[in-house]
């Protein structure tokens, strides 16, 4: 027992802690994963510690009962957090799989998936606001007096590499998660897709749901990685143009061409092709928790399964998915 000294007297008092600002929003939920504590509030995540946790041995009389950081500026109002993150917490539930499964790390693992989704989300903004700047500037000078320039990004390229460079992480993101529930089948964080699929396929059946959502998945995720693989290495088959002067005097805006490893854009708006990412992998991500759930909860004397929650019963209208239980009429939403 620790002596009854001035540090000791300061971390076992009492206290209160607000957690972020007003503009939070509410606070929606705590959700304990393993040993973290992460309060969800209504547009924000952070995570809650207290002095102990850092400094288990009381060296420091200086630091703060309790701190908090923010994880993400999203929260439960965020379509993104709620079809990820609170999709997984709900689906995740340690007492539904083999104690082999390691839940904590799964969630920790989908809080890093809305942290990168969230990065790649603030990238393509960036570039989108950047696009509608020099748009923007550019109609303002029409017809004035001053010698004649066209709008210029400047360095779309290596805005489009960064973006697909962050794209790509949420792929190793999202392997580190299914090789938990699938670690002798020979995936690695470095594994996509296509290798998943087959894997899935040979486990499942062609006609299984998985097997069918990933398979619809393949032309995507694969546009993507060779997308990031030809930027970064600056091959050949990916045109990146800025803003250009056509013959008949209009500006075109910026486009994107692609053709490398089976893949291929034709020429088409920059800006529209980046607008669609997002929605695509927040679809791929919440689909890929709910089928991992699917395929290997452990099931019970009860009948259960995996189901879309009507509108009128989610408590969250984004979290779409949860175990259903036979009871009652119309069945009970574990939510």
């Amino acid at each position: 027992m620790k002596d009854n000294n001035p540090i000791d007297r300061k971390r076992s008092s009492g206290g209160m802690a607000d957690i972020g600002t007003k503009e939070d929003g509410a606070i929606e939920q705590m959700i304990k994963i393993g040993k973290r504590l992460i309060i969800l509030k209504e547009r924000s995540i952070y995570e809650f510690m207290m002095a102990d946790d850092i400094d288990p041995e009381r060296t420091n009389i200086m630091l703060p009962n309790n701190i908090h950081k923010l994880l993400i500026d999203q929260g439960s109002e965020s379509e993104m957090v709620s079809k990820v993150f609170l999709t997984a917490n709900t689906l995740f539930n340690k007492g539904k799989f083999d104690e082999n499964i390691d839940v904590p790390k799964v969630l920790n693992l989908v809080l890093d998936l809305i942290q990168e989704l969230a990065i790649l989300e603030s990238e393509i903004k960036n570039y989108l606001e950047k696009e509608e700047e020099v748009s923007a500037e550019y109609e303002s000078k029409r017809g004035k007096p001053v010698s004649y320039s066209i709008p210029s990004i400047g360095n779309a390229k290596n805005r489009c590499t960064t973006i697909f460079q962050k794209a790509d992480h949420i792929e190793q993101t999202l392997m580190k998660i299914i090789t938990i529930f699938y670690p002798n089948d020979g995936l690695t964080q470095q594994s996509h897709f296509p290798k998943l699929s087959e894997i899935i396929k040979g486990k499942y059946g062609e006609k299984d749901s998985f097997t069918e959502f990933l398979e619809s998945t393949l032309d995507f995720m694969k546009l993507i990685r060779n997308l990031r693989n030809a930027l970064d290495h600056q091959l050949k088959g990916v045109e990146i143009y800025d803003f250009e002067l056509a013959a008949n005097s209009d500006v075109l805006a910026p486009s994107i061409e692609f053709d490398f490893k089976g893949s291929k854009l034709e020429r088409q708006s920059l800006s529209e092709f980046l607008k669609m990412l997002i929605p695509n992998y927040i679809h791929i991500c919440e689909l890929t928790i709910v089928h991992l759930a699917g395929s290997n909860f452990i099931p019970t004397l009860m009948q259960q399964a995996i189901k879309e929650i009507p509108e009128d019963k989610r408590r969250n209208k984004f979290v779409k998915y949860s175990f259903w239980s036979a009871m009652g009429v119309g069945g009970y939403y574990d939510q």
